[in-house]
């Protein structure tokens, strides 16, 4: 046997072969405790209490509140009282726990499937999630609604949507933004169309949605029916849409007619704005109108100058038809905008320069209407 042999056979490791008794006892021990608590776990486990998931309302109180109940708790157990206005005040609700209520929705010859429903501001966001804050910025008041059967289709209802905005102007500017480029004109609503599935417009303060459950025809005839109704309970009010009203007809692409609350275009001096796109001489031309104070119409027409001037450049048209004009060309676009007796207006974005002013001069001439 080799000296290498000998060396690596004189270094084996100890092993042992045998476990004292007192190793195995607590291992035993071990084991048996874990076992015990997995027991203990299950068992409890299978017992609910409630009051370990209950709501703490104390919890919700504020500091201040907390610390009053706590050095007057006789008062709490007073307004828990049945007789309660002998012992202690009543807290007010708050404002968003207050329901909204109004007239119940009836329709002459449709039979509603429940109860009218009501939403304000603070609750909207209920019915409509995800688009309440598109409504609350044009002013949202109340939105009433209801259910209708469809009597001649079975299973079949459509449901009417009551917006209230505070005025017409912003009625239309939620109308606009949630216009279906797809939609197709309707005749008894000005501003209005129908849908794959309902009837859509502005009526006064109102926008009004019909929505139909399906595209059968007797469930599309009967939302055109309450479609009319609605178009007909509510009255006319066109208050501050003069602006929309001086909107030419001719060319206009009647799907883009828009309105914008505030720094339309991204200048803070254009407000209440109504704009649209118009098909001219083979050109998409976007068309603004503003109409305000003469005074304010001068001077947003003075900053819009120089705000051009600074980011591009500018140039003075002739005067026509006690307007006047300049056009300019910024960031590779063209605008051609005029002001006269408390109107703004003009193309803004346009591809072609002389184009855009050839819009604008017809419209001024009354060429384009």
């Amino acid at each position: 046997m080799s000296a290498d042999r000998k060396q690596c056979k004189c270094r084996r490791g100890f092993v042992r072969t045998d476990v004292p008794i007192g190793e195995r006892v607590a291992s035993f021990a071990i084991v048996a405790l874990l076992v015990g608590i997995g027991v203990a776990i299950w068992i409890k486990g299978q017992q609910f209490d409630p009051g370990v998931y209950a709501l703490r309302a104390g919890a919700l109180k504020t500091d201040d509140a907390a610390a009053a109940a706590t050095q007057k708790p006789e008062l709490h157990e007073a307004t828990t009282d049945e007789e309660g206005s002998d012992h202690g005040e009543e807290a007010a609700p708050s404002k968003s726990s207050k329901p909204a209520t109004g007239e119940p929705m009836e329709i002459a010859g449709f039979k509603p499937m429940g109860a009218t429903e009501f939403y304000s501001a603070d609750n909207l966001f209920e019915k409509i999630d995800g688009r309440a804050g598109a409504y609350l910025g044009f002013n949202f008041q109340a939105l009433r609604c209801r259910s209708f059967e469809v009597s001649q289709a079975p299973g079949s209802f459509v449901d009417v949507y009551e917006f209230r905005m505070d005025n017409p102007v912003n009625a239309f500017g939620i109308f606009a933004l949630e216009r279906d480029p797809k939609g197709k004109a309707v005749s008894f609503a000005p501003e209005g169309y129908s849908g794959e599935l309902g009837y859509y417009f502005r009526q006064g303060a109102y926008y009004i949605q019909i929505i139909a459950s399906d595209s059968q025809p007797k469930t599309m005839e009967a939302a055109r029916m309450l479609a009319e109704n609605r178009a007909k309970s509510i009255p006319e009010d066109n208050t501050g849409l003069e602006a929309r009203r001086r909107l030419p007809v001719a060319h206009l692409i009647p799907e883009s007619v828009g309105f914008v609350l505030e720094n339309a275009q991204g200048q803070g001096f254009l407000k209440n704005v109504f704009q649209a796109q118009y098909d001219f001489e083979g050109q998409k031309l976007p068309f603004f109108l503003m109409v305000t104070t003469p005074e304010a119409a001068a001077a947003a027409w003075k900053k819009y100058n120089a705000f051009c001037a600074r980011f591009g450049k500018a140039e003075m048209l002739p005067p026509l038809n006690g307007a006047q004009l300049f056009r300019a060309q910024s960031f590779g676009k063209w605008r051609v905008i005029y002001q006269r007796e408390g109107e703004i207006g003009g193309v803004f974005d346009a591809q072609d320069g002389e184009k855009a002013r050839h819009f604008v001069e017809s419209y001024l001439k009354g060429e384009i209407q």
